[in-house]
């Protein structure tokens, strides 16, 4: 037995030695035309694998990112509605030092904004961000400038991009609807569209990435009719706010007092729904975790891993080694000694 080891070891060593002779002049060869090999299967299945739970684990820690968001919007919107609620019972006046305090609370409301690995989790509009439900647009028009109001004269109207500059011709004696669909094409290459669902003006949107490139102004330049001639100009844009947009609440008279209650009880029972989802997901994987962390073996199985847990399991691996070496005790004695 000890031969046969031994003659083993001597047949692992010249076998290294060969190796290594043989694959070194490989390494530094100039000529690099030597073909990669291509990745076992079982390798690739168990990569797969990896990038699976990794992503799931991903999605885990946003998950919990965006509930804790949503808890603090919770408990905020809970803190305004009491708030404006005793600022309605009062019916002299809208006491000062309460609206100030709703005032702080929906500034902290616009400061959740959570973001994970540099993804947005909610819109501005507290909904949830994902690869099938992306952000809420931003709606917005141009301060002081209707592109899209009929004029006597043609107008030729040039847009300084970021690094494009883009000319727009306006036709004279049109209406709002044959304006937008010139000027559409062009704004598309800016990355801005026409919300056509309004009628009595024109709307334009853009993503929530875009509109941080945008927010601050588009230069531009006319004729003198919709805009001034000359140099260019920074026109502002003039953000669209919906009701779910704390920054469209109003907190001024006793009327608009009760149109904001109904306006933040809708967008709490949203957040409340968006948590007992997320909740409900959490829940369903710890179920899934335990299951898997669960080993049901039968009761042989147990009874034969027992007497490996005693104190002294020695004498038990070595009666392992007797079977499967088909020793006595003899030559094992032997090669203790």
């Amino acid at each position: 037995m000890i031969k046969g080891i031994g003659e083993s070891l001597t047949q692992l060593r010249q076998s290294q030695t060969v190796t290594s002779h043989y694959v070194a002049p490989l390494t530094v060869s100039p000529r690099g035309d030597a073909k990669a090999r291509p990745i076992p299967k079982h390798r690739l299945e168990t990569y797969g694998r990896w990038a699976k739970v990794t992503q799931e684990q991903h999605n885990i820690s946003a998950s919990q990112v965006v509930l804790k968001s949503l808890l603090s919007a919770k408990e905020l919107l809970s803190l305004l509605h009491r708030q404006l609620q005793s600022c309605l019972f009062n019916k002299t006046a809208t006491p000062t030092e309460a609206i100030e305090q709703a005032e702080q609370y929906r500034q902290e409301l616009l400061q959740i904004q959570p973001t994970y690995q540099g993804k947005i989790l909610l819109d501005h509009h507290f909904n949830l961000v994902s690869v099938s439900q992306p952000a809420t647009t931003h709606q917005f028009r141009f301060r002081r400038v209707d592109l899209t109001a009929s004029k006597n004269r043609d107008e030729h109207i040039t847009l300084y991009g970021v690094k494009k500059i883009l000319h727009l011709y306006l036709p004279a004696n049109q209406n709002r609807l044959a304006l937008q669909q010139v000027i559409e094409p062009v704004l598309a290459q800016l990355e801005i569209s026409i919300d056509h669902s309004i009628s009595h003006e024109t709307v334009f949107s853009v993503t929530s990435e875009r509109w941080l490139a945008l927010n601050k102004g588009i230069l531009m330049v006319g004729e003198g009719q919709r805009l001034p001639a000359g140099e260019p100009r920074n026109i502002h844009l003039e953000e669209i706010f919906s009701w779910q947009d704390p920054r469209e609440w109003r907190f001024t008279d006793i009327d608009m007092l009760k149109v904001t209650l109904a306006k933040i009880a809708k967008v709490a029972k949203k957040i409340a729904l968006q948590i007992e989802a997320i909740q409900a997901s959490h829940r369903l994987l710890l179920a899934k975790a335990k299951q898997l962390n669960t080993v049901s073996l039968p009761k042989e199985d147990l009874q034969y891993l027992h007497k490996f847990m005693q104190p002294t399991p020695f004498a038990y691996q070595m009666i392992s080694l007797l079977a499967q070496s088909n020793a006595n005790r003899e030559q094992v004695s032997a090669l203790l000694v």
